[in-house]
């Protein structure tokens, strides 16, 4: 055990979150914010007692309990956040918001070699630019820099209107293989570019295949340079009706209008017997986001079940709307919390409906979210 200060606890929670696990997974490359770190650095501060810092072991899953109390994609969802516009490189897949990220992109080369890009804002991390170059170059297993040396690797890029800050790193991570357990070391090649707002820090990286990353840096350039980020301001609940109005679609009466989140068009609040939440939440995708597995073992994770496969996936959906056989409906409980996901293709986009909370409510609204859900907007 060691003790750390205040503000040191506080750098490590916002470095923890910014720090990442590359992986091989089913042959896909992918980026994973090691949650689980900054979750028991952000308990231990909370302490007035001295803290003691832990390292958690690779690829640790969330506990149940923690995902089935995960509302929604990310946390941006329940709070205003920066809009962000940009010009989409051919190629590039929007894959939609992570956990920790406002939007991420998948990115596939010729040869089937993939990477990733992501877009974060975290807390204020302005003057730590040494450690936070050096918590990105251990974790690749790469040797810590001084401070001059580490603002030697500092290189000016054009972001947006402004100035950001670049640097790059490659290094080996162990790759995990279909079953989930770690076989050889992967290469991996990560171009990071961040630039400190007052009201936090922005993350952009590109991460993944080597000779794929190094490819696709000039592009990942470019789309730096169409970036804007647009400020935002707490939006009172009862405005967003407003916004709802505009649609065609039936909302029972029951359902309380909330602020739309990142990448939402609506949002409701749902209240039970004995204090019992929910919420439904809409959004739109130009594609499938991947498909219905995918978004299915995305909902899983979220309630904290185990990922399933394709020779399940026909047992756990049913159509929607028998008139539209690409739509899904999908019905999942664990310990307590229950969630209702809807896909509905219409007019060349994607509408993702998701009925989420306590699973007494959840029940009771499945009949009024199936209506909801069909009705065209």
């Amino acid at each position: 055990m060691r003790l750390i200060t205040s503000e040191t606890a506080r750098f490590r929670f916002e470095i923890n979150r910014v720090m990442f696990i590359t992986t091989v997974k089913k042959g896909l490359y992918s980026v994973r914010w090691a949650v689980l770190s900054a979750f028991v650095l952000g308990l231990v501060g909370c302490q007035k007692e001295e803290i003691k810092v832990y390292t958690a072991p690779k690829d640790v899953a969330a506990p149940a309990a923690m995902a089935a109390q995960e509302p929604e994609l990310s946390p941006h969802e329940h709070r205003a956040v920066p809009q962000v516009t940009y010009t989409l490189p051919k190629g590039w897949k929007v894959t939609g918001p992570g956990r920790m990220s406002v939007v991420d992109f998948d990115i596939v080369g010729d040869d089937g070699k993939q990477a990733g890009v992501s877009v974060t804002q975290l807390g204020n991390l302005q003057g730590k630019d040494a450690l936070l170059v050096n918590m990105f170059r251990v974790n690749l297993g790469m040797k810590e820099l001084s401070d001059e040396e580490a603002a030697k690797e500092l290189k000016p890029v054009s972001l947006g209107t402004e100035t950001g800050k670049l640097f790059e790193i490659s290094g080996k991570r162990d790759a995990e293989s279909a079953s989930g357990t770690n076989s050889q070391s992967q290469v991996v090649s990560v171009v990071t570019v961040f630039v400190h707002h007052p009201d936090g820090t922005w993350f952009y990286r590109l991460a993944g295949d080597p000779t794929l990353v190094e490819q696709q840096k000039p592009v990942f350039l470019e789309f730096l340079k169409s970036v804007q980020i647009k400020e935002t301001k707490e939006t009172p609940a009862t405005e967003p009706e407003k916004v709802a109005g505009n649609f065609n679609w039936n909302v029972p009466k029951s359902w309380k209008t909330e602020a739309a989140g990142q990448m939402q068009v609506a949002r409701f609040a749902v209240s039970g017997k004995d204090n019992s939440k929910a919420e439904v939440f809409v959004s739109v995708f130009p594609s499938d986001t991947g498909g219905a597995l995918a978004n299915v073992n995305r909902w899983r994770r979220q309630l904290g079940l185990e990922e399933t496969d394709e020779n399940q996936l026909a047992k756990l959906v049913s159509p929607l709307d028998e008139s539209n056989p690409q739509s899904i409906l999908v019905d999942m409980t664990n310990q307590g919390r229950r969630m209702i996901g809807a896909i509905m293709p219409r007019n060349g986009q994607y509408w993702f409906y998701k009925l989420l909370g306590d699973a007494e409510v959840v029940s009771s609204e499945k009949e009024n979210f199936v209506a909801f859900a069909k009705s065209n907007p």
